[in-house]
């Protein structure tokens, strides 16, 4: 362990790798330029790598492809023709992240978007007897969406 007054002597100037041991002071350990190189591209990446998608992102990347998905199934009858469309499958593809979108999009604008919840959540809350009415399976998932706590 490397003692907290040998760091404060130090200062936080570091070159090459840097050891904390309080997440204030830093000790410099000597490296080679194209070490100092790879750490510092590390350092980028993982800076860049463990950030979070925001929300407002995944929100863009929704609306896009939701844009994209009522689009190219204007002119398609088939709702299982509607559901292979790749903007549908890529929203899929977005998970639990795309749940609450797809719920508030349902609100506003009651679509096919049953199979993605379904895929998504592996839920299927909608009765036999409404399956095929759209109104009826629009209230189900809403409701569902309520009471699992979405905001719908």
């Amino acid at each position: 362990m490397i003692d907290n007054s040998y760091l404060s002597s130090l200062g936080s100037n570091c070159t090459g790798v840097c050891i904390s041991s309080d997440g204030a002071n830093t000790v410099s350990i000597g490296l080679g330029e194209e070490a100092k190189e790879v750490n510092a591209d590390f350092q980028t990446a993982h800076a860049h790598y463990s950030l979070p998608i925001s929300r407002t992102q995944k929100i863009k990347k929704f609306d896009q492809l939701a844009a994209t998905w009522e689009h190219d199934n204007t002119l398609i009858s088939s709702s299982q023709e509607m559901v292979l469309l790749p903007s549908y499958q890529e929203i899929i593809g977005m998970g639990e992240d795309a749940v609450p979108l797809i719920l508030e999009e349902l609100k506003n604008n009651p679509q096919h978007w049953f199979w993605a919840l379904r895929s998504i959540t592996g839920e299927n809350p909608v009765s036999i007897e409404d399956r095929g009415d759209v109104k009826k399976m629009t209230e189900s998932w809403l409701e569902w969406g309520r009471n699992s706590g979405y905001a719908c």
